[in-house]
């Protein structure tokens, strides 16, 4: 499990870094073509938009995963450990809710129906940007998966043998 883990995680980090990077470049070539060349380029705003939805939807999956993303837990840290466990399991079924019926389903219908209509300056179906939604709803679904999995196992496994007391193990 940790191994799939950390393929995703470093698969997200290439890419997220990747499109970072490029919006860098792209962002500066925007700056110098309409200021030093006297020529702005028609295509960079668009390529920005498009990247930071991607970047912000991929970003998001990769912090749910990682169970970084922004939360109140100023109740949650006052309970005992066992509803602690509880409460971020229902938290992880809450993500996979949303990521099925807004993420992939919504996505998906709006994909669906802006698949004929083309973005003017780079050409490309507005589907295709769309598709960042069921593709980040379907990463977080896995992560949940994955989440869900690895607190159940670290908190509700049994002990093992040598953090059990001296009566309790066997030979």
């Amino acid at each position: 499990m940790e191994t799939i883990r950390k393929g995703f995680d470093r698969l997200l980090e290439a890419v997220c870094s990747v499109l970072l990077a490029l919006m860098v470049c792209v962002s500066c070539w925007q700056v110098i073509s309409r200021y030093v060349v006297g020529v702005p380029s028609t295509v960079t705003e668009e390529m920005l938009r498009f990247s930071l939805v991607w970047l912000s939807m991929l970003g998001m999956a990769y912090v749910a995963g990682k169970q970084q993303h922004i939360s109140l837990t100023l109740m949650v840290d006052k309970v005992s450990p066992t509803v602690r466990a509880w409460w971020t399991v229902a938290l992880q079924m809450v993500f996979i809710a949303f990521s099925v019926w807004i993420l992939i389903i919504g996505g998906l219908r709006i994909s669906s129906i802006s698949m004929l209509q083309i973005s003017p300056a780079l050409g490309v179906p507005m589907g295709q940007i769309y598709y960042a939604l069921p593709v980040s709803g379907a990463l977080i679904i896995i992560y949940s998966v994955m989440n869900i999995i690895d607190i159940l196992r670290t908190r509700f496994a049994p002990a093992n043998a040598s953090a059990m007391p001296l009566e309790n193990q066997h030979d």
